[in-house]
């Protein structure tokens, strides 16, 4: 009997400290890909312009998604956004093509694991519309105000749900809420914004212009008179704004709706 206790208790110490270890390999596998997680700052994919598409880390929770197209010989950049919640992924506008779009999908299916369960877009022009219809096809809710879905159409656009009906309004998805404003006119008359309180980062779209900008940029369906009081409005409503994301070009801290709001003064 005491031969067979002195047996079981060493089996018993041989399973704790395999087990142990099995714990322990598996909190430093964990850990490590946690760590991958927060390291990783940039992912890409596609072979050239016609299907690239970069995702560029803000946090663990918001990536800015980024894109290219040739406008009358200029390789212009566009930016948008994508943010991670409980629920799935939301996107804040498309890229230019239908075909960045498609890459764009199996890019954050394959680095996150989820999928895109709906996208808001800020305005009628291509940049912001361009991928609709793949995220139709995709059966992805594409939101919009009525003006906007309205103007898509006008344009030959895929016409997206236009439930945004306030110019305040707040969508939730899990535990995460986008606050949908609509500043008044400027780059558009439909020129909407996206405010991210948890992380005070305002998504401004094409109603902002980076620092590195000397000029306002495309007028062509622009309110001038109106937009420079678009912007006090989003400097006033939005006063702890830490990070602004303009549709081309750099983000950075609130100083860029202070410099676009420079550069309309001197329109007049």
């Amino acid at each position: 009997m005491k031969k067979f206790k002195r047996v079981f208790i060493i089996f018993l110490g041989f399973v704790l400290i395999v087990t142990m270890s099995s714990c322990s390999n598996k909190t430093k596998e964990t850990t490590s890909m946690r760590d991958k997680k927060v390291q990783e700052s940039i992912f890409k994919s596609g072979t050239n312009d016609s299907n690239f598409v970069q995702l560029t880390k803000i946090n663990d929770n918001v990536w800015v998604h980024t894109t290219y197209y040739n406008i009358n010989g200029v390789r212009t950049l566009s930016n948008g956004l994508l943010v991670l919640t409980t629920k799935g992924l939301v996107l804040l506008d498309t890229p230019w093509t239908n075909d960045q779009t498609k890459e764009l999908i199996k890019l954050t299916k394959e680095k996150f694991n989820q999928n895109i369960i709906a996208a808001i877009v800020t305005h009628a022009h291509m940049d912001r519309i361009g991928g609709i219809k793949t995220l139709l096809d995709n059966k992805i809710d594409v939101k919009s105000t009525p003006l906007t879905a309205q103007m898509a159409e006008k344009l030959g656009y895929d016409k997206p749900n236009p439930v945004i009906t306030n110019n305040d309004e707040i969508l939730s998805f899990g535990e995460t809420k986008l606050e949908v404003y609509f500043p008044g006119e400027g780059h558009t008359a439909d020129n909407i914004v996206v405010w991210l309180p948890k992380y005070k980062i305002l998504y401004a779209g094409c109603i902002a212009k980076p620092l590195e900008s000397n000029d306002i940029g495309n007028t062509k369906d622009a309110n001038i008179k109106e937009w420079p009081n678009s912007v006090q409005n989003l400097i006033n409503k939005f006063p702890s704004v830490e990070i602004v994301i303009p549709s081309h070009g750099k983000w950075g801290s609130k100083q860029i709706l202070t410099h676009t709001f420079d550069l309309l003064k001197k329109l007049f």
